[in-house]
């Protein structure tokens, strides 16, 4: 049906990251299902939808409505939970809910928008990974880098699978951003941090969006299963 809108779903759309990205789309006239736990304010192009990434049934849901309400073209799954404390102070509850949030809900992502992609001959799946899943760290709850990279393990699964299918499935793996996560980071450890990288600051949300934006779009013709580093040069791979 060509009078059907084209349109992504961004899943974590209440976050920093979330909002750039909603913004970048809805700024080419593209429909933006905002996916968030968080409620979001209505404006021209953007469908709010309450969600909990962990509920599968529901991401589900999404999927099956955004599939036949849209021409859905791209599915970013950007829902994450951040947690700094020291690596000896982590604890059970805020290991279960980073990797339900993260890990589990970006898997069920993958798994809901792969059949409704491929359906509509093909599309894009972008994972949010981070440098924390590619060397581990330290400041950080220890489930963090250990979602993350079953984030990037996942990206290389769903690109296998999707291939065949016209579904290209790719991740970013970003260094600290400005943002709610780098304010996690008292003011001195922000700066020792930006001055570990070889550009000497932290990323932006205009960067790691624009990166987004490409693996989302179908001028990526020819990368799946890559784990984009975004980091200033601090991881070189």
């Amino acid at each position: 049906m060509s009078d059907r809108p084209t349109a992504v779903v961004i899943t974590g759309a209440a976050g920093d990251l979330g909002r750039a990205l909603c913004d970048s789309f809805l700024a080419d006239g593209i429909v933006v299902y905002a996916a968030d736990r968080a409620e979001l304010a209505t404006r021209p192009g953007l469908r709010a939808v309450p969600l909990d990434v962990t509920d599968h049934a529901a991401v589900l849901a999404l999927a099956k409505r955004a599939g036949e309400e849209s021409r859905l073209v791209a599915w970013i799954n950007a829902a994450g939970v951040f947690v700094a404390c020291p690596v000896r102070a982590a604890t059970d509850e805020d290991w279960g809910r980073i990797i339900a949030v993260n890990l589990t809900g970006t898997f069920y992502g993958c798994d809901a928008a792969l059949p409704v992609l491929a359906a509509a001959g093909g599309g894009r799946i972008v994972n949010i990974g981070s440098i924390s899943g590619q060397v581990g760290g330290v400041g950080a709850h220890p489930a963090y880098g250990a979602s993350k990279a079953g984030v990037h393990a996942l990206t290389k699964t769903y690109a296998l699978e999707g291939a065949r299918f016209g579904v290209l499935c790719n991740a970013v793996a970003p260094g600290l951003l400005e943002g709610g996560m780098a304010r996690e980071f008292n003011p001195a450890q922000q700066d020792k941090l930006a001055r570990a990288t070889p550009l000497r600051r932290l990323g932006t949300m205009a960067e790691i969006t624009r990166v987004i934006r490409f693996l989302a779009d179908a001028d990526n013709s020819y990368m799946t299963g890559t784990i984009v580093p975004v980091n200033g040069g601090a991881l070189m791979v």
